[in-house]
């Protein structure tokens, strides 16, 4: 094993998650059955877009639907029957050549069963990808679009009343009258409330249904799940925000939809309080993960909530005037602060690459340098976002995150660091043993299981 200072991805200080041939592991239980089940659905929801297709050159693009339905189906094959990882041909999405190297370096005779989970993963969205960018018809079909949306439009009227009360909760924030207490706890709950959002992730239950989806979203709003959370620096974190005033924030994003919607929500209360003159929203440029965020999925979400009529046929109970108002008013302001510069979206190509974030200040300097260490604060989000951060690996579950996430987190030009992620893969940093043992005790998979999650902070150089 690699010490912390001669780290490779091929070469990491504690043993990668890879695949146990008994069978006995949740990286085995993802390669063997959750992620081909995920590759099934792509094939047969994409099958269905082809059957439905009527657009122009109707004939040539349904015969080369159903070769690239062929090429999925192919590469599902290579995953179960442990085929080596192989290149991939140029898509013109520009990290193909990154992409290739970086297996020929790192895992040059690599098969599925043999592989890191984070590397075959990684590795298995960006083929998905590839398949359709190199298609002449298909190249900017979205083949996760529809179950995105169609589970956000069926909970609308949850959706509705989530913004009524964040917008109370920011005019109460505003109030002179206890506004420091007030704007912590509205802080507070609000971080909450995007962590707690990140359960909705259908690349780990793609089943959930729409009411499994306001059963989470009660638990977000009842405070029932704080509880859960297994290594919590909120007070530390808002030690740095109370700080600030007109600052920028940058945020990570993981899933569309209501975790979307909940991060969007952070950032509207943060720009109306002062705290934030702007936001910086980082994307995935191709589909990702099944949820993960593009522009077209952000975008989306604010023409919804500016005219939430386009959902009503779409949920099983009709939005009222009490809940468009809200929702309305909300997605106009949404609106005027993309038109102005308030907020902004980045979609770098450093966020679909293979290498973790500790790569950041090297690989990805271009984000690092132009993007990231020019915020006060950078909140990465999600599941995925956090195993980059950490690097798949089996790190003692007591080492301190600012150890786990290397060099991002001594350099001296670094950003507040703050991770919110809803734990769904058994690598974890931060949690204090008796915790910990606490934990496996109540429940062998927690670090897996969706069930509990960590708020996580980096001071970077706010701790001068």
């Amino acid at each position: 094993m690699a010490s912390s200072t001669d780290f490779a991805p091929n070469n990491t200080p504690f043993q990668p998650l890879i695949a146990d041939r008994e069978g006995t592991n949740f990286t085995y239980d993802s390669l063997h059955s959750r992620v081909p089940h995920i590759l099934t659905d792509i094939i047969n929801d994409f099958y269905a877009d082809i059957q439905e297709y009527s657009g122009p050159n109707a004939e040539e693009t349904i015969s080369e639907g159903k070769e690239l339905t062929s090429a999925l189906s192919k590469l599902k094959h290579e995953m179960v029957t442990d085929k080596k990882l192989t290149p991939m041909e140029d898509d013109g999405v520009g990290d193909i050549e990154m992409w290739n190297k970086w297996l020929q370096t790192y895992f040059p005779s690599a098969s599925w069963y043999t592989t890191p989970f984070l590397t075959w993963e990684t590795y298995l969205y960006r083929r998905i990808g590839n398949i359709f960018k190199r298609s002449a018809h298909w190249s900017t079909h979205d083949f996760f679009a529809k179950k995105k949306h169609s589970t956000f439009m069926a909970s609308m009227v949850a959706v509705a009343k989530l913004c009524s009360r964040v917008d109370s909760l920011t005019e109460e924030s505003k109030d002179g009258v206890n506004k420091a207490t007030k704007t912590h706890v509205a802080f507070v709950d609000m971080l909450q409330a995007s962590l707690w959002g990140n359960q909705t992730d259908l690349s780990m239950f793609p089943d959930l249904s729409n009411e499994a989806l306001e059963e989470m979203q009660a638990r977000i709003s009842s405070g029932e799940n704080d509880s859960k959370v297994v290594s919590n620096d909120t007070d530390k974190i808002w030690g740095i925000v109370s700080q600030i005033k007109d600052g920028r924030f940058d945020i990570v994003l993981d899933n569309s939809g209501f975790e979307l919607l909940q991060d969007v929500l952070l950032a509207y209360w943060l720009v109306e309080l002062g705290i934030a003159k702007k936001v910086v929203f980082h994307t995935k440029r191709i589909p990702w993960y099944v949820s993960d965020v593009t522009n077209e999925d952000f975008h989306w979400l604010v023409s919804i909530a500016q005219n939430p009529s386009l959902a009503k046929t779409k949920t099983k109970a009709p939005l009222s005037e009490e809940h468009v108002a809200p929702l309305k008013s909300l997605g106009t302001k949404w609106a005027s602060f993309l038109a102005d510069g308030t907020w902004e979206l980045r979609d770098e190509l450093f966020w679909t690459c293979p290498y973790g974030f500790r790569y950041l200040p090297t690989i990805g300097k271009d984000v690092w340098e132009g993007e990231l260490t020019k915020a006060d604060v950078v909140i990465f989000k999600g599941d995925l976002n956090y195993r980059k951060l950490v690097y798949d690996q089996q790190w003692p579950v007591s080492t301190p995150f600012v150890e786990a996430i290397g060099p991002i987190a001594t350099d001296p030009n670094a950003p507040a660091i703050v991770a919110l992620r809803t734990s769904k893969c058994d690598t974890i940093s931060g949690v204090a043993p008796d915790r910990a043992e606490a934990l496996f005790k109540e429940r062998k998979d927690w670090m897996y299981c969706g069930q509990y999650g960590i708020i996580q902070l980096s001071p970077g150089r706010w701790s001068k």
